[in-house]
C-alpha cells in the first residue's frame, strides 16, 4: 500500500468493488449496474463489437474521416531501455501521416501556433514505469520549440505535485522556461467561477460534502491549447484510463465520488470533457503504449504490463479510448481474462456528448510501423 493519499483510496476503492464483483454471479452483476449515468447496458456493444478485431472502412468511403493513427516501434524497446531515436521518428511519423503534410514543422502548426500557450497534460500516478514517458514529452516540446513555440509558453502538467515527482518530473517555476507545474502548487489551484456540479456521486466519497469539482487554473487561465498525453492502461473502475479520464478527471478535483459501483466513472468523465475550457482547448491526444498494463490498474504491477512499443495518435479522444479498450480487451484475453467493456460506459456517453467517434466505420485508421 503506498504512502500516497490519493493512491490509497484508489486502491481501497478498487478492492472494495473488487470484492463485491466477486460475490455476485454474471447475471447478478448485469442487473446491478443495468442502467449506469441514464444510459442502458445495451449501449455497450458498439465498443464490444469491435474486441475481435478491426472493421475499416472501405478506402473510397474516407476521404471525409477523421485520421487516427497507430504507430509501433519495432526498435523501440532495447531490453529495459527506450530508444529516443525510434521513439522520436514514431512520432514524426504519426504527425506526418495524421496531417498529411511533409514537413513537420508544419503538421505541429496545424494544431499549435507560435503565439499559443500550450499545456501538456501527462499522467504521472503510475509511477516512473508506467507514467507518460519523458521521451515522448521532450518529443513534443521539441517539435513546439521547432513550430515557433517559445519555452515559458509550454507548461507540463498534472494535478498533483507528488504524483509528478515520483514520476520523474520535477517541479518547474522559472518563468523563462518550460514549466512543469501541479493543481495543488499554492499559486495554482482551482477556478472557484469554473466548475462542474452533479449530485450523481457518492455521496460518502465528497470532498468536504461538496458536489462540485472545479476546474484546474491551469485549464481556464493559463493555456490556449491542450496536448493530452495519457497511458495506455487498465482501470479497474473505469475499463480503461485513456485521454477522456485523464484529461477530465485529472483537470477537476472532487473525483473520488465518482468511483465505483454502480456510476463507474460515467457519465462524469464526459461531461467534465464537454465543458469548453477542455473541449475546445483540446488539439491533439498522443497515447503512450510504449509500455502498456491489462490488469491491476490504475497503479503499476509488473506483472500485468507489457511493451507494447506503440502510440494512438487523434485529435478524436473518443476513437483513441475505443482503441486502447480494443488493445487491453485483447491482451486480457490472451491472459484468460474478461473483458472491461462493461465498466467503460463512459466512452460511447462521451461520443453521444459530441465529443468525438465511438466506431471504427467513423474514422480512417492507419496502422504505420518505423
Amino acid at each position: 500500500m503506498s504512502d500516497d493519499k490519493v493512491i490509497q483510496n484508489i486502491i481501497s476503492d478498487c478492492e472494495a468493488d473488487r470484492g463485491i464483483r466477486d460475490s455476485l454471479n454474471r447475471r447478478q452483476f448485469l442487473t446491478r449496474i443495468g442502467t449506469i449515468g441514464g444510459a442502458a447496458l445495451t449501449s455497450i456493444p458498439a465498443i464490444a463489437q469491435i474486441g475481435g478485431g478491426r472493421v475499416l472502412t472501405p478506402p473510397t468511403q474516407q476521404e471525409n474521416l477523421t485520421p487516427v493513427i497507430e504507430v509501433i516501434g519495432k526498435d523501440v524497446w532495447e531490453e529495459e531501455r527506450l530508444n529516443e531515436d525510434a521513439v522520436g521518428q514514431m512520432l514524426d511519423e504519426a504527425l506526418l501521416k495524421l496531417t498529411g503534410r511533409e514537413d513537420i514543422k508544419e503538421a505541429w502548426r496545424d494544431f499549435v501556433l507560435p503565439d499559443h500557450r500550450v499545456g501538456i497534460k501527462i499522467n504521472p500516478l503510475a509511477g516512473p514505469k508506467l507514467s507518460t514517458h519523458s521521451v515522448i514529452v521532450n518529443k513534443i516540446v521539441d517539435s513546439l520549440f521547432s513550430a515557433g513555440v517559445l519555452k515559458e509558453q509550454i507548461i507540463i502538467w498534472d494535478r498533483f505535485e507528488e504524483h509528478l515527482l515520483k514520476a520523474n518530473y520535477p517541479i518547474i517555476t522559472d518563468d523563462g522556461d518550460v514549466r512543469t507545474l501541479a493543481t495543488d502548487l499554492n499559486d495554482i489551484g482551482y477556478d472557484d467561477t469554473v466548475f462542474y456540479e452533479t449530485e450523481k456521486d457518492s455521496i460518502k466519497r465528497r470532498e468536504n460534502e461538496s458536489t462540485r469539482s472545479n476546474y484546474s487554473k491551469i485549464v481556464t487561465e493559463h493555456v490556449d491549447v491542450l496536448i493530452n498525453v495519457p497511458v495506455l492502461k487498465h482501470h479497474d473502475m473505469a475499463g480503461v484510463s485513456g485521454c477522456l479520464k485523464n484529461m477530465a478527471f485529472g483537470s477537476v478535483d472532487n473525483t473520488r465520488r465518482f468511483h465505483g459501483r454502480p456510476l463507474y466513472c460515467n457519465p462524469a468523465i464526459g461531461e467534465i470533457f464537454e465543458n469548453k475550457v477542455l473541449k475546445d482547448k483540446v488539439v491533439l491526444n498522443i497515447v503512450d503504449g510504449l509500455l502498456a498494463s491489462y490488469d491491476k490498474g490504475p497503479t503499476y504491477h509488473e506483472e500485468t504490463t507489457w511493451k507494447y512499443g506503440g502510440m494512438f495518435v487523434s485529435e478524436d479522444p473518443v476513437i483513441l479510448d475505443v482503441l486502447i479498450l480494443q488493445t487491453v480487451n485483447q491482451k486480457r484475453e490472451e491472459m484468460g481474462l474478461g473483458s472491461m467493456s462493461k465498466y467503460a460506459n463512459h466512452i460511447t456517453a462521451a461520443s453521444g456528448l459530441g465529443i468525438g467517434k465511438s466506431s471504427l466505420d467513423q474514422v480512417k485508421l492507419e496502422k504505420i510501423e518505423v
